[in-house]
């Protein structure tokens, strides 16, 4: 089994499935959403490399304990995680709360499922 990916990126509106899943792919392919810089992808990255550091900074002896498969694709606008099979169910639910909590969208292209963080939860159900 391959790494299991995860993409998050800022959104002004709500997205459906199809949308983020066409995203990710521009994404993917190393197009950012936003040209410009965006400080909450920035936080979210800050934040996330807090609790588990870049494959790239942790000591060899330590490897194991580190759930990236690679290194983090970070640019302005978005961060894609590939993360090790073996560690996604335990730390899937951890990064969906941290995208939730610097109000970013998080795609997870194994299940074609986007989860919108709350304002886009509410703006696709209509309410203010």
């Amino acid at each position: 089994m391959g790494s299991f990916y995860l993409g998050v990126w800022h959104s002004r509106a709500a997205i459906s499935d199809e949308e983020a899943a066409r995203q990710y792919l521009v994404l993917s392919d190393g197009k950012s959403a936003s040209p410009e810089f965006d400080p909450q992808v920035y936080a979210f990255y800050t934040h996330l490399t807090g609790l588990y550091p870049e494959i790239d900074m942790v000591p060899e002896s330590e490897s194991d304990t580190c759930p990236w498969a690679c290194s983090i694709d970070m640019s302005g606008g978005h961060v894609i995680m590939a993360i090790e099979p073996e560690k996604s169910e335990r730390l899937v639910p951890v990064l969906l709360q941290l995208a939730e909590r610097h109000d970013l969208v998080c795609f997870d292209p194994q299940n074609h499922k986007v989860h919108l963080p709350p304002y886009l939860r509410a703006q696709r159900a209509g309410t203010p």
